[in-house]
């Protein structure tokens, strides 16, 4: 699967606050932009991040709107995470 490492900044404040990101943020960034939406459980697997790292770093990418959270229309405990940049 080949997918482009590049992400759609527009302007300067949202650069900054992509650059500002944690280490682990900018991972989890990274691997849904490969991987696809991905559920927590998901990530967690490809990541071998703690769950709370992971809860937190996803909180922070939501405030920044670089991801969408949406439910599974089969079970909607669950959550998925899509790239928006």
């Amino acid at each position: 699967m080949i997918v482009e490492d590049k992400y759609y900044v527009t302007d300067y404040k949202t650069k900054q606050e992509l650059f500002s990101l944690s280490p682990s943020s900018k991972f989890i960034l990274y691997i849904l932009k490969q991987r696809g939406p991905l559920n927590q459980k998901e990530i967690s697997k490809k990541t071998l991040l703690p769950k709370r790292t992971i809860a937190y770093s996803l909180k922070r990418l939501q405030e920044y709107a670089f991801i969408r959270k949406y439910k599974d229309i089969k079970d909607k405990r669950v959550s998925f995470f899509e790239v928006l940049i």
